[in-house]
């Protein structure tokens, strides 16, 4: 077995990445979604390592909450309309600013008066919001931090700016000789914007009222465009801070300065050198970008390389020594670091596919990402009326089908049970109250077929009643008994639930009388 696949026991697969990160694209837009059917002036932006699915080594929950009626602004003009502020860049830092509250829209508490002028301060605003944190919480950077259940979490209130800000400027224009980030790409990410988040500059005279300019969004874009080996590069850069680097010199590294070092390295280099053949080739040249870094005490913001973000991180007592481990883990190579770091057990001899691919499927299967996106999938189903429904059907049945195409195993019951067998029965219970001309009508007949055909081949009684119900109901009367005969073949009639479902039950029980079993 290759490195290649070896490393993906440790990291998961492409297809395992990519599940990983749907579910958490399906939690931000479920749980946006609710939030503006029960009036929260709130969105979300699942980021980090948790956004970007990595997994591993111990990632946190990273969420932004961003307010729907307040907006960082760049024009005089559009700062005096109510909720908005002026982005004032720092003197200090190019990659912070303060925000001018032109129209006085925000409550004294939050008001720290500049050369008389009156500024959102970040320190004031972030303190309001620890107060009502949950008890083991504290503050750490923008975030505020501590343990929500099983893991770790970093929650941030940041403000949102709907345009690119100008010291990023040069971002958009520098020549990219290998197409990466591509136009399209950065087009996209022009139209999302920025954030600002409550943290500043600590060399600053105004650092405890400063905002830092955040570009999650963007980051989360351009991590999701990465191919698999440039993924699996990114989690051994990470591993070689979390269980080496940090072991020796702990909290002068993060693992931003990896995803910086990656998001270079790749700008810089043509997608043909990035495949499985070269990945210890690809690890190494990360580290020699990494090298060079540390060595010149000097590592670029991606988007504003003016900003140095190992200002203070980097002196001349730890800069040796690092530079020492650097070079070693590149003399190593892959297999040494994860003997170093403990993670040898995916070299092991006796690792079969089979035995990989069930240790990511059980570790998907039981992961927070898949649990706590089953339990948003109940909570749309339950407090959403019809409308809503109907309005994220594409959505809805293209993610549950491209679940069921990943992975052939129990995921398939756990997403029918938890998600498609709900949203097949409310858009049932919809479908025959519309016209037949109606467009919605139109959409969830197209829509439902092919999710009820994922579950009638799931090894559960409700799938194939489910599928019964729906040909029954559209007049398909020999397929819903050739359904429901299939189902008896399978299960004694006691097996068969349809408790608490009035348009199964009743199916089932017509489907029975015609085919004279009761």
């Amino acid at each position: 077995m290759d490195l290649s696949t070896r490393l993906s026991y440790l990291f998961g697969t492409e297809e395992y990445v990519y599940m990983r990160r749907q579910l958490v694209l399906l939690r931000e837009t479920l749980q946006n979604h609710l939030d503006r059917m029960k009036e929260r002036n709130l969105y979300h932006i699942f980021s980090g390592s948790f956004g970007e699915g990595v997994a591993y080594p111990a990632s946190d929950d990273d969420v932004m909450f961003c307010a729907t009626d307040q907006r960082v602004v760049k024009t005089y003009r559009e700062a005096t309309q109510r909720g908005n502020v002026l982005m004032v860049p720092s003197e200090y830092s190019p990659g912070y600013c303060l925000l001018l509250d032109v129209k006085g829209s925000y409550p004294e508490t939050f008001i720290q008066i500049i050369d008389e002028l009156p500024f959102l301060s970040s320190s004031l605003y972030k303190q309001f919001f620890f107060i009502g944190a949950w008890q083991s919480a504290h503050i750490h950077g923008p975030c505020i931090s501590g343990i929500v259940g099983s893991s770790e979490a970093d929650f941030a209130r940041c403000i949102s700016c709907s345009s690119w800000p100008d010291v990023a400027t040069n971002w958009l224009t520098r020549n990219r000789y290998h197409n990466w980030p591509s136009s399209e790409m950065i087009h996209n990410i022009i139209q999302n914007g920025c954030h600002v988040v409550p943290v500043g500059d600590s060399d600053s005279l105004h650092g405890d009222h400063e905002w830092r300019i955040s570009f999650s969004v963007a980051e989360r874009t351009l991590m999701h465009s990465l191919n698999h080996t440039q993924f699996l590069v990114y989690n051994l850069i990470r591993l070689t801070l979390k269980g080496i680097i940090e072991k020796s010199y702990p909290g002068v590294l993060c693992s931003y300065f990896m995803k910086t070092t990656l998001f270079c390295t790749a700008e810089n280099t043509s997608i043909e050198v990035w495949q499985e053949r070269n990945l210890e080739w690809c690890f190494r040249l990360c580290l020699s970008v990494l090298y060079d870094y540390v060595d010149n005490i000097y590592c670029p913001n991606y988007f504003i390389p003016e900003y140095n973000m190992m200002k203070r991180k980097i002196n001349h007592r730890n800069r040796h020594g690092m530079l020492d481990i650097i070079r070693t883990i590149h003399n190593i190579g892959i297999v040494g670091i994860l003997h170093l770091s403990g993670e040898s057990l995916c070299l092991d001899d006796t690792l079969s596919v089979t035995g990989i691919e069930y240790k990511l499927d059980r570790e998907f299967l039981f992961s927070d990402h898949s649990i706590k996106a089953f339990i948003y999938i109940e909570d749309f189903f339950l407090n959403s009326p019809y409308e809503a429904v109907v309005s994220y059907t594409d959505y809805l049945s293209t993610f549950f089908r491209m679940l069921s195409e990943c992975t052939q195993n129990n995921l398939i019951n756990i997403m029918w049970c938890s998600g498609i067998n709900s949203f097949c029965l409310k858009s049932m219970n919809y479908l025959f109250t519309l016209p037949n001309n109606s467009k919605n009508k139109y959409r969830l007949y197209k829509n439902l077929k092919p999710l009820l055909t994922i579950g009638f081949m799931a090894d559960v009684t409700t799938g194939k009643l489910t599928m019964a119900t729906y040909m029954y109901m559209v007049g398909k009367t020999e397929s819903a008994l050739y359904a429901i005969q299939k189902l008896l073949s399978e299960y004694p009639p006691y097996a068969i639930d349809y408790s608490g479902e009035e348009l199964k039950a009743r199916t089932y029980i017509d489907v029975l009388f015609c085919l004279g079993l009761v």
